[in-house]
């Protein structure tokens, strides 16, 4: 296998040799088509120099990859790649400490002191202070990072926050729309309030703070370091892809940070990590990509209290929270959170009953203290229960009528082979959501079918008849269950 400096060197001699030889060029032009397989880039292509640049800097300052390589896809897209083949729990990249970019070194930066001093706050603290120091450096060009800012990526197209008003328009009708707003909001916040207190971070634009920012977000590895988990952005480590298996387990000690095969890697095939099991929503939010068939989908909804219910104060002082209650994730195969809480939305009688259903608990809930509380309620009744029930039902036709397309239509545009990546990512986002919203209505009709039938036989049969049941955790865990304890108690 080439090194990349030896076959640049190969490719300019065999070049030289050509002038005066023609049977080398035939050679030549092999050894360069070998070149853009390996590197994706073509000979003679600019990066090339800071590739070798960036390489060299890498292994000069001490980390070990002598297995790896990285790979261009697109000119700002990239990957990292075997050379030869990696054994089950074999160390491919070692990466020093003093190579791995800290919340610290940003706080060390002459801006980042002068932000300390200012005693600014931030709800992320180490997301800014990172993007600080990746500011300073890129805008540095004696800094010692150089190298690594050579090839940092430039591209943030791909995110959600930087898509363009007709890309936004997809997804008119999804929450993540508002959370789009959200982020910008919160970025230009941040800046302004650090422009404040420091005017010389003026010499970066608004603009410039959100992309690079939005970078560190996708890039950023949460370990452990010196007993103190930290987040980190490591050189190299940070070009890998996300892959659904563990091929790759990362590790770090107080030296240095690692990353392991999990299983056998063949020769040229990609390195990748596992960023968790995560919905669509947040792959696209702060990573730019999404994953077809992901099983892990959720949409986000708020729910709300009752205003005219009589008992909503009391409500509110049991789980220390007003009118708003919260946002929930509503995922595609279990929502038990989602009822636990309509139920008590929901709820008529006495509020006694769920004393212990609170975390901490509440051992008289007439004389209860407003503090930030838990929910876990089971089915309480089936009279509780069909009304939680329709208001799933309402809830989720309300949410779905937001969205000017029908999920059929999404279904057969992505059929379509010419639609652009960002394109895709949009109606593959709202099918998903679209989805687990009639997955939910069904669910509620099916079940508010179910607790008027008279006898525990009648819902098995129904059941079973039915092939497509969504959430049927729910029916064979919970309704089921708590029907038949119904109907024994009546015999």
């Amino acid at each position: 296998m080439w090194e990349l400096g030896e076959l640049r060197e190969c490719i300019s001699y065999l070049e030289n040799l050509a002038k005066n030889l023609p049977s080398i060029t035939l050679k030549t032009i092999q050894l360069e088509q070998s070149y853009e397989r390996e590197y994706g880039l073509p000979y003679g292509h600019p990066s090339i120099e800071k590739i070798e640049a960036f390489i060299n800097w890498m292994k000069n300052n001490g980390a070990v990859f002598d297995k790896i390589r990285m790979k261009y896809y697109a000119p700002d897209y990239r990957g990292v790649h075997t050379t030869k083949q990696l054994e089950p729990s074999e160390v491919f990249l070692k990466v020093p400490k003093s190579l791995i970019i800290t919340a610290q070194k940003g706080k060390e930066t002459y801006l980042g002191t002068k932000m300390l001093k200012a005693k600014l706050r931030f709800h992320w603290e180490y997301l800014v202070y990172i993007t600080v120091f990746i500011l300073t450096q890129l805008h540095d060009f004696k800094s010692f990072w150089k190298p690594y800012m050579s090839v940092y990526p430039r591209d943030v197209c791909h995110f959600p926050i930087f898509y363009t008003n007709e890309e936004k328009s997809l997804l008119k009708g999804s929450p993540i729309l508002q959370h789009i707003e959200e982020e910008i909001k919160e970025m230009t916040e941040e800046y302004e309030a650090i422009v404040s207190a420091v005017p010389e971070f003026r010499e970066f634009s608004l603009e410039e703070y959100m992309k690079n920012k939005t970078l560190v977000i996708s890039r950023v590895f949460c370990v452990k370091m010196n007993g103190v988990v930290e987040r980190v952005i490591v050189p190299l480590a940070d070009m890998c892809n996300h892959n659904n298996e563990q091929i790759s387990e990362i590790n770090c000690n107080d030296k240095e940070f690692m990353v392991t095969a999990n299983k056998p890697i063949k020769a040229k095939d990609p390195i990748c990590i596992y960023y968790g099991q995560k919905p669509n929503y947040r792959f696209l939010f702060y990573y730019g990509f999404l994953i077809e068939g992901n099983k892990h989908n959720c949409i986000y909804i708020n729910l709300s209290f009752n205003k005219d219910d009589p008992n909503v104060r009391h409500k509110e002082v049991l789980i220390g929270s007003n009118l708003a209650i919260k946002t929930f994730k509503v995922y595609e195969t279990h929502n038990d959170k989602l009822f636990c809480y309509l139920r008590f939305i929901e709820y008529k009688g006495k509020l006694g009953i769920f004393g212990r259903y609170l975390t901490p608990e509440v051992p008289n809930v007439l004389i209860c203290k407003f503090l930030k509380r838990k929910l876990k309620c089971p089915i309480l009744s089936l009279e509780n229960e069909r009304c939680v029930l329709k208001k799933v039902k309402v809830i989720a036709t309300e949410y779905l009528s937001k969205y000017p397309d029908s999920y059929n239509l999404d279904i057969e545009l992505l059929q379509h082979n010419n639609l652009s990546f960002n394109t895709r990512n949009c109606i593959i986002l709202r099918s998903d959501e679209k989805l687990i919203l009639r997955n939910l209505i069904l669910l509620a009709d099916i079940a508010l079918h179910i607790i008027e039938m008279k006898t525990i036989k009648e819902v098995e049969e129904y059941l079973n008849q039915q092939k497509d049941v969504p959430y049927r955790e729910y029916f064979e865990k919970s309704l089921v269950p708590f029907m038949n304890k119904c109907f024994n108690k009546t015999k």
